[in-house]
């Protein structure tokens, strides 16, 4: 299977019936990536709002630099994945809407992977750091007050019916008679943030590369930074310590100083991590989970799993299922 093609510089191109398409310029041809209905308000206070309902026509990744602020993402049909760097986020919408907010709080690379045939709904909501500074204090807006401080941290959450409407009145209309002022898809996009902040006591900070204090060792810090970009892949002590510049012995003792555990353990526990909310968000099957997690035998995942979070990952699904 050829790998996708990665593009760098892309245009949009309108149709007279209303539809448009993202074109990538490849020298002196240029190619289909998406075909389908796009709308961008900016808002009073500096909201930014994107919405598609679009049809990919090819596998490829595309390119640009990314905008600082938090992110919310809602997907309603389709498979929305994404990369800040090296740290990759996937929404499967095929059974229900997904949703999450991520946090980009310095310059950094975006990468949104295009998948052939896939069919896609979905909603951006684009919180600047202006807006954050303004409105995002610890008191009014906790969650995205503590989001705001993690690179790359993530939140996931389950968009509840109450809020159908107001997504739904984001996306595009078939007619500009029909579209709505900034003013009215500002509040609508208020009434998303809101619902978000009061889900708050359920949700947690998936954190990536700010998972310890900047005042600890620099080598460190590059090994958690490099362990959180690689859990997908078979790692092993030496290529951490090569990747941060310390011998084995080293990495394994100050991993212990300042993690309080060693880097084995801290590679599982953040795996199970990531794998629950595979389990809780993509409908991914136990054996799928276990493989995930680098278990070769669903069994010892499942023990490891109910060690972790007290529960097995059947009664996690369960208890999900109930709440729905």
């Amino acid at each position: 299977m050829a790998a996708p093609v990665s593009v760098v510089c892309t245009q949009r191109e309108s149709s007279a019936d209303g539809h448009a398409e993202i074109m990538a310029n490849h020298s002196k041809r240029t190619q289909s990536l998406v075909r389908g209905q796009f709308s961008h308000t900016s808002c009073p206070g500096g909201l930014h709002i994107d919405s598609g309902i679009t049809d990919e026509l090819c596998d490829a990744n595309v390119l640009h630099r990314a905008h600082q602020g938090i992110m919310l993402v809602i997907v309603l049909e389709g498979v929305l994945e994404f990369a800040y760097d090296d740290h990759t986020y996937r929404c499967n919408a095929c059974h229900q809407p997904q949703a999450l907010a991520v946090s980009v709080c310095r310059d950094s690379t975006f990468r949104r992977r295009l998948i052939a045939g896939n069919h896609l709904k979905k909603v951006n909501i684009l919180l600047p750091p202006e807006w954050l500074d303004g409105y995002a204090d610890e008191q009014a807006l906790p969650l995205l007050s503590a989001l705001h401080r993690h690179h790359l941290g993530c939140v996931r959450w389950q968009p509840s019916t109450a809020i159908f409407d107001p997504i739904h009145a984001l996306l595009p209309r078939f007619s500009r008679q029909n579209e709505a002022d900034p003013l009215t898809q500002h509040l609508h996009a208020l009434t998303i943030i809101k619902h978000l902040c009061e889900q708050a006591s359920h949700l947690t900070i998936e954190s990536v590369t700010e998972l310890i204090p900047a005042t600890y060792e620099p080598q460190i810090a590059k090994a958690v930074a490099y362990i959180e970009t690689k859990l997908h892949t078979a790692l092993t002590l030496s290529t951490i310590a090569h990747a941060c510049g310390l011998s084995r012995s080293t990495l394994q003792r100050r991993f212990r100083t300042h993690l309080g555990v060693p880097v084995s353990d801290y590679i599982r526990r953040r795996r199970l991590v990531v794998v629950k909310e595979k389990l809780l968000h993509e409908a991914i099957s136990i054996g799928e989970a276990a493989y995930w997690a680098g278990y070769h035998h669903p069994s010892n995942f499942v023990t490891a799993f109910k060690r972790q979070f007290g529960m097995t990952p059947g009664q996690l699904i369960q208890s999900q299922t109930h709440t729905m």
